[in-house]
């Protein structure tokens, strides 16, 4: 099930981001065009993941500029086991 975030939010994600990268270790960690805020991608990349509920597990995450001079994290938190208490789905 997933949650709405707000179309500006969404295209700023859309056009922002230049590509995501799973690590062997399971990290991800996205790379967004240079010029643009780090730390404000960050809380974007973080609100869009957390509405999609596609990842059921927590991680740190990192957005780092095309040049890579310029990075950030992010903790991602899934909600799927709260989600599940709140719906009465565990007992």
């Amino acid at each position: 099930m997933k949650s709405k975030i707000d179309k500006e939010t969404q295209s700023k994600f859309d056009q922002g981001v230049v590509e995501s990268i799973w690590s062997e270790n399971g990290e991800l960690s996205y790379v967004i065009k240079d010029g643009l805020d780090v730390e404000e991608y960050a809380m974007i990349i973080k609100e869009v993941l957390e509405s999609e509920k596609e990842i059921a597990h927590d991680f740190a995450g990192k957005v780092t500029d095309e040049s890579g001079t310029a990075s950030a994290k992010f903790e991602y938190k899934s909600g799927w086991f709260l989600e599940g208490l709140a719906g009465g789905e565990i007992e």
